[in-house]
């Protein structure tokens, strides 16, 4: 009988059984299946590749967001432009009436004045995070490499610059029709705008609603690859637990016969 090769295995198999009671517990505790390349190497791999792809699909969700909000706001400020071309447009026609005399004009004059200065001072503060929306002639890219779109942007004050609404003179002989034709065109001019606006809004959503779809089922594999499985894990330290007991036990058995054998020898 070798009694310290007996006890030498003993703890052998006591360490061996608290390395694996340690490296369950790490795993509870971080709630990844795959802490290091030694629990799966390949599996590490693959979770970080994915995890990398799916950052970038976060992202581009997130931009193509970013990018409908933009939008809703060049949207709303075309309405506000358009809503000031129409009260023009009123007044215009209220200024064709033949019993209106020069000083009615003149006011419905400083009228028009009033909302045209408006209506350059909301195209001006038109921005979106610093941006202007309407400064130039150009576009606008939004989203990212999973989903590229443009947003047409416009001088908008050069165009009803030279659509004549800033230069609508109510006092002149001829100048109701002038602004009524101006507002006609101006107001063509911003419905197509706002179509185009509008496309580009419906396109931002459906390629942001496929990426949310394709950031669930990314973020699916990643959870089957690297989570831990919770039940399956406690209840194998609950094995190792009681196995550590029971090698305790069995180590102590094994020194109080090793003594009593001792003591029978000598």
């Amino acid at each position: 009988m070798n009694i310290g090769s007996t006890s030498s295995l003993n703890d052998t198999l006591l360490r061996l059984n608290q390395a694996e009671q340690d490296d369950r517990l790490k795993k509870l505790a971080s709630a990844k299946r795959i802490n290091s390349a030694a629990d799966d190497a390949a599996g590490l791999q693959i979770a970080n590749r994915l995890t990398a792809q799916n950052s970038g699909t976060r992202q581009t969700e997130q931009n193509l967001y970013d990018g409908l909000s933009l939008a809703n706001l060049a949207d709303q400020s075309l309405q506000g432009v358009t809503d000031g071309l129409n009260e023009i447009g009123r007044l215009a026609a209220q200024a064709g009436s033949g019993i209106l005399n020069a000083d009615d004009k003149a006011a419905l004059q400083k009228q028009v004045n009033a909302i045209t200065a408006g209506i350059k001072d909301q195209i001006a503060n038109t921005e979106f995070a610093g941006k202007k929306l309407f400064s130039a002639d150009g576009s606008i890219a939004l989203g990212g490499e999973k989903a590229q779109l443009t947003l047409k942007t416009s001088d908008l004050t050069k165009q009803l610059q030279d659509g004549g609404v800033f230069t609508i003179d109510l006092t002149q002989a001829d100048g109701v029709e002038k602004a009524l034709a101006a507002v006609k065109s101006s107001t063509t001019q911003i419905d197509n705008q706002r179509t185009d606006i509008g496309a580009t809004a419906n396109a931002l959503t459906s390629a942001a609603r496929n990426l949310s779809n394709q950031n669930v089922n990314e973020q699916a594999a990643i959870s089957r690859i690297a989570d831990l499985d919770y039940a399956k894990a406690s209840t194998e330290l609950v094995q190792s637990q009681i196995r550590e007991q029971a090698g305790i036990a069995v180590a102590a058995q094994g020194r109080v016969q090793s003594e009593q054998a001792l003591q029978l020898l000598s």
